[in-house]
């Protein structure tokens, strides 16, 4: 979740030119890894059902609600946000069209999954049968990541659709899902323990490649902002993280039980963290921008406040819906703020 922020917060630093455009765009590409990551933990979730029952369409209903909904409300929140706070939409009816055909800027994610979703009703069973159409899923989106900035130019109303909506589209994240789906079956059968060692070797090798080998293309465009997380050469990091935090991270967690309880926390509200918190960053990133103007290092102070304070915002105001019967509009279920009290043990004998 914190990756997610980093991605927002540093388009705040002033971008002028020279080393600091360069760290902060290194910084945003890295953090990047992070809606990938969403994706494969997803499949596995839908992969890791220890009965090896298959997703039906009761199940997709109940998933589908928990991200459609949210879509729902608050699309038109943040467009009167993007119009009226922030600027970033113009007032017309073609750049409104525009930004809810692109997903309603960061909430494309809402519409990605039940796409996912929908495709793992028809995914293979086994375990086997899910690594082979992992390793294809993977391939196929590779193929078309490197396709889509480096193919055939063409006019066509397919090639305009891949370009500037690819990021919505399924097939482009497929092989993250499917590499998710895997493992959860793989883990559901007692087929998988792994040492986290290699993930993490792994994490700077690919960390590299991603910043260092060169993308240059005459659609550049497209491989910045929400078309980087399509950078073919983003997969490797992706999975990296995701291998080295998942088998990684449990023996973390057992050291720490105040760490535990804080990624339970997180985790519990990460959804609703996603949404909100751009709303928290649009209210404190311009009251710390005598900081984040500023160069490096004194513009990293500013960022690092500016994501402390939206991620610790996106968690409060996540948990005040979560108390009221609006707790669907950040796809959870309705949870007091304060659990009753089991009564006392005289109460009880009484």
């Amino acid at each position: 979740m914190l990756a997610v922020i980093v991605v927002h917060v540093s388009a705040w630093p002033r971008a002028d030119g020279g080393a600091d455009e360069q760290v902060w765009d290194s910084l945003s590409l890295l953090a990047r890894f992070c809606v990938p990551a969403f994706v494969v933990l997803s499949g596995l979730l839908v992969g890791y059902r220890p009965g090896g029952d298959a997703p039906g369409l009761t199940w997709l209903v109940r998933r589908g609600r928990r991200t459609l909904i949210p879509w729902l409300a608050w699309a038109p929140v943040f467009l009167v946000a993007g119009i009226f706070m922030l600027g970033t939409i113009n007032r017309n009816a073609p750049a409104v069209a525009n930004w809810v055909g692109g997903g309603a800027g960061h909430l494309y994610y809402l519409l990605l999954i039940p796409q996912l979703y929908l495709v793992s009703l028809l995914w293979p069973q086994g375990a086997r049968a899910a690594v082979v159409a992992a390793v294809a899923a993977l391939a196929l989106q590779t193929a078309l990541g490197i396709d889509r900035l480096y193919g055939p130019v063409g006019g066509s109303a397919t090639r305009t659709l891949i370009l500037w909506h690819g990021y919505e589209l399924f097939p482009f994240w497929i092989g993250y899902f499917a590499v998710g789906v895997a493992v959860g079956r793989m883990l559901a059968r007692g087929r998988l323990r792994l040492p986290a060692t290699p993930f993490l070797l792994a994490l700077p090798l690919t960390a590299a490649a991603l910043l260092v080998v060169n993308v240059s293309t005459s659609r550049g465009q497209f491989a910045e902002g929400t078309g980087a997380f399509l950078r073919p050469l983003l997969p490797p990091l992706a999975l990296a993280v995701s291998g080295a935090v998942f088998w990684g991270a449990p023996a973390l967690l057992r050291r720490s039980r105040r760490l535990a309880r804080a990624v339970g926390v997180l985790s519990r509200y990460s959804l609703g963290i996603y949404i909100v918190h751009p709303l928290v960053l649009a209210w404190i990133g311009p009251r710390l921008t005598v900081l984040t103007d500023r160069r490096l290092p004194v513009s990293m102070a500013g960022v690092a406040i500016d994501a402390a304070v939206a991620l610790a915002g996106g968690l409060l105001l996540t948990r005040l819906l979560t108390a009221t019967p609006l707790a669907p509009l950040v796809g959870d279920t309705r949870r007091p703020l304060r659990r009753a009290r089991e009564p006392a043990r005289w109460a009880k004998a009484a």
